[in-house]
């Protein structure tokens, strides 16, 4: 990490990206580190590190937070949010980094909510940086690094009344000995004690919404009401309108047109007489509720259609890869949707996206067995095929045979002969592994309709048959596969599962001649780095 992040600063200056970035040290992370495990009951939390540069707070953390002894032993985990500007830091960070964020004063915290936000900022804009995430910080604490001085700041003070938010001085620092940057700056690391609990009501949506839209109704407590838009139509509209044009750009332009139509609307409230909203009965809360679920709704909506057009990335995704995405996209926070944003999720999606892959071969390939469907290894001598039911993931070292029955719950539905949507998924799913093993398969299997017994052939572009699919009412599955592909799907999923190490041992194991593994071992398709940006038109 030292010699990386030396040339990394290096790097910055030669390409003006720097940012006053001073890598957090050591001695600051074993602080909040200590701060944050003495206080914290959960043993799982979420953490945003804004500006977080190569994300080095995050792996000092990863070292100070001590592993569990045994299996009885408490586990603390934790999801890692980032918000940073710099390009060429955003592609040095680890993969498991999620970054919600680029230019942090262009963005919103309102809307982002995690359990503890971390912040170094640059020492020349810390009163604006500390006053903005104060103002909008939905988490429970805040940790500042910031040089003592910034008890003499009118605007820091003010808005931690305005928040009502106590801090505490749980440490101090200086960058005189940094392992990675020196400089004179002696600061203090503070705690802002953000929400005590739940039931907290200094929101920051509503300080901003107050702020914002001076509306003159009434503030008393009212029950929740919003109303509902056709999500359907207004994605119909959206992909008329992305056609044939750059995908992130056009996006974001419409994402702010809609935006600013969606807070004029709500300005237009301002000019009203507190009469008229006491004659409709409309309450002040019930205005901020449905603003907020519209936003939110918003970004979503614009987030779901980006990665739906990203075909490079999700055509080689199970539909449970995709939805992976998406929610981790969502679970904690709200991304404002923007260029630059856009560009780093889609980065943050290519590097983790090698490792869905893996993963997803390993889930499907779980799903296509069964004791019908497998054949022990040559050295695997304690198959039982009755506690296969029970026990399908402790059994191991087997492949896959050259015919395959897959039981599922059903098939079509109990009124009409239409085919069930996860019949659908599940067959789509093994195209999709076929696909990363070379195949080139030219349809899926929402292209034909489907009939109870009747066969259905998938084909690769050079009209070789990838497989025939026969679908039964009693929910069976029956799958005649190409052999190529069930001998590179097994020599991958016994890689990968750590049952073969070496394509000899593959060979051994298979019964596979070296010549055929090796056309299949390590196959597995990985995205490039370099085809981050291979968006769909």
């Amino acid at each position: 990490m030292e010699k990386r992040t030396k040339d990394l600063i290096t790097e910055l200056k030669e390409n003006n990206q720097d940012h006053e970035w001073y890598p957090t040290t050591k001695d600051i992370v074993k602080v909040v580190s200590d701060d944050i495990l003495s206080s914290e009951d959960n043993g799982y939390i979420s953490i945003l590190d804004i500006g977080s540069g190569n994300g080095n707070v995050f792996e000092l953390l990863d070292k100070f937070i001590p592993k569990p002894k045994d299996q009885y032993d408490r586990v603390f985990s934790y999801t890692k949010y980032a918000i940073e500007k710099s390009k060429i830091l955003i592609d040095a960070m680890p993969s498991d980094i999620f970054i919600i964020g680029t230019d942090f004063l262009q963005q919103t915290l309102i809307d982002k909510q995690v359990d503890v936000i971390f912040c170094n900022p640059p020492y020349s804009e810390f009163v604006k940086w500390t006053e903005k995430i104060i103002n909008e910080a939905n988490s429970k604490v805040v940790y500042m690094v910031i040089p003592e001085r910034w008890k003499n700041s009118d605007l820091i003070q003010s808005t931690l009344e305005q928040r009502n938010v106590k801090h505490t001085i749980i440490g101090t620092s200086n960058f005189k000995e940094s392992e990675y940057r020196k400089a004179r700056s002696i600061v203090e690391i503070v705690r802002f004690q953000i929400k005590e609990d739940r039931y907290d009501k200094a929101d920051p949506f509503d300080l901003w919404f107050d702020d914002t839209f001076k509306i003159n109704a009434d503030k008393q407590e009212s029950s929740y009401s919003t109303g509902y838009e056709n999500k359907q139509n207004k994605k119909e509209k959206m992909r008329e309108l992305i056609k044939g044009q750059n995908l992130i750009e056009r996006l974001s332009e419409l994402y702010d047109k809609d935006m600013s139509k969606l807070f004029k609307n709500y300005s237009l409230l301002q000019d009203l007489d507190y009469e008229i909203f006491e004659e409709l009965d409309i309450k002040i809360d019930n205005v901020k509720s449905s603003l907020k679920l519209k936003i939110e709704g918003l970004k979503n909506l614009y987030w779901d259609e980006l990665f739906n057009n990203l075909n490079t990335l999700t055509d080689r995704l199970t539909k449970k890869s995709r939805a992976n995405l998406l929610i981790k996209l969502t679970e904690h926070t709200s991304v404002d949707f923007s260029v630059s944003n856009a560009y780093a999720i889609v980065i943050w999606a290519v590097k983790n996206s090698n490792k869905y892959i893996d993963e997803q071969l390993l889930d499907v390939y779980l799903e296509m067995s069964n004791s019908k469907n497998v054949i022990n290894y040559k050295s695997n001598k304690h198959f039982i095929e009755d506690n296969w039911r029970y026990c399908q993931k402790h059994v191991t070292h087997y492949k896959l045979d050259y015919r395959l029955v897959f039981e599922r719950y059903s098939n079509f539905g109990e009124y009409n002969s239409k085919m069930e949507s996860s019949s659908h998924n599940y067959i789509n799913d093994i195209i999709t592994i076929g696909k990363n093993l070379g195949f080139d398969v030219t349809s899926n299997s929402h292209d034909f309709e489907w009939y109870p017994g009747e066969g259905v052939a998938f084909l690769c572009k050079d009209g070789s048959k990838f497989m025939e699919i026969k679908a039964y009412k009693n929910g069976n599955i029956h799958c005649k596969p190409a052999k190529n592909f069930i001998k590179k799907l097994n020599i991958e999923a016994g890689r990968l599962n750590n049952w073969i190490k070496t394509p000899h041992e593959a060979s051994e194991e298979l019964n596979l001649s070296i010549e055929e593994v090796l056309q299949g071992y390590n196959k597995n398709f990985q995205i490039e780095k370099n085809n981050v940006l291979l968006l769909s038109d």
